[in-house]
């Protein structure tokens, strides 16, 4: 929902909160003068004095919800281009010279002119209520925004969870990774079992974690890198000496959280993107930084001439981050490597 939006939607409940208050603002009157309305002789001057409160209260209040209206969604005028100190002095006087306009108005149409003081001071107070009560409907069009903005963050956020969930089960149950996986698992059962059973281990984590952060925002690090490790041993078997991989540091007593699936997509970026061959082995390695609060992966780069990606699960991480923790994973790429600073959550 855009500013204008706003503004329109806040003119139109402004418009009912001055017509409200102007009836509350009238109520005192109509009592004062309710003996007058069953007299044929002052029917017309009684009716015509709630009237003309009626109208005053209304031109009060409409005046400032006008004003508050235009500060709140920041639309172009003169006033919004001053400083803060100067609109509070010109509010100030603003509401000092309506109120006198105004006050001259009422004694000019009433008849009635005993005891001026208390009744200056009455009105005086009427309106400064009037403004009270417009401040603290600027106060829920304030709330009432917030509260929408978080409700469309969180469903964006859910969409994009939603969307890197299905881009991981999409690599992970993709025929080709399942093939190899399988093929390997096949080879590995007669000439080395204690690797097929470590195959069938890491696929079943994988998997298994897949499923347990679905309807998780944020999962524990070390979750996080214990699948990442099983996602890296897998293309591992399948790769053999053409890519490597190392964790530095990752040992933590500390509860770091992450966003889920954070490593498992730069990982999966990185074999996307780069040659693997026995003379161009890729190497990834990532690493924990608990003094700057992040956990860096690292790739030697070798890019593919057509990789086939579009880079949507770069997009999706750095969305999900921004929604979520207002920071955003950084990105370095030189000629040599690439890499990505994810930022760590503290205890949530």
């Amino acid at each position: 929902m855009n500013q204008a939006l706003n503004y329109k939607n806040g003119m139109s409940l402004g418009w009912r909160l001055c017509f409200i208050l102007s009836l509350f603002a009238t109520i005192p009157r109509l009592i004062f003068v309710w003996p007058s309305l069953f007299s044929s002789d002052n029917f017309g001057s009684g009716l015509l004095d709630i009237c003309i409160q009626f109208i005053i209260s209304f031109e009060f209040a409409w005046i400032f919800v006008y004003i508050c209206l235009h500060y709140t969604y920041q639309m172009p005028s003169w006033f919004n281009r001053q400083n803060p100190w100067v609109q509070a002095l010109l509010l100030i006087l603003l509401f000092l010279s309506i109120n006198e306009i105004l006050f001259q108005l009422k004694i000019a149409l009433d008849a009635n002119h005993s005891d001026m003081l208390i009744f200056r001071v009455v009105y005086y107070l009427y309106h400064l209520l009037l403004l009270l009560a417009i401040v603290g409907f600027r106060n829920f069009l304030l709330t009432t925004q917030e509260n929408h903005k978080i409700g469309l963050e969180n469903e964006q956020l859910k969409r994009e969870q939603l969307k890197a969930q299905l881009e991981a089960l999409r690599n992970q149950l993709n025929p080709h990774f399942l093939f190899n996986a399988l093929n390997i698992l096949n080879i590995s059962i007669a000439t080395n079992p204690q690797l097929a059973q470590n195959i069938v281990l890491d696929l079943s984590d994988i998997l298994r974690y897949n499923l347990k952060v679905q309807n998780q925002s944020l999962i524990l690090l070390t979750d996080e890198l214990a699948a990442a490790r099983a996602y890296l041993d897998l293309y591992k078997a399948r790769f053999g000496e053409k890519m490597t991989f190392e964790f530095v540091d990752t040992e933590t007593t500390k509860q770091w959280y992450i966003i889920p699936l954070s490593l498992q997509i730069l990982i999966e970026n990185a074999i996307k993107h780069n040659v693997m061959s026995s003379s161009q082995v890729l190497f990834i390695e990532v690493r924990l930084n608990e003094k700057e609060k992040q956990v860096i992966v690292m790739n030697t780069l070798n890019k593919k001439m057509n990789s086939g990606g579009t880079g949507i699960g770069l997009q999706n991480l750095d969305k999900r981050y921004k929604i979520q923790t207002g920071q955003k994973p950084s990105l370095i790429e030189d000629e040599q490597q690439f890499t990505v600073k994810v930022p760590l959550i503290e205890a949530p």
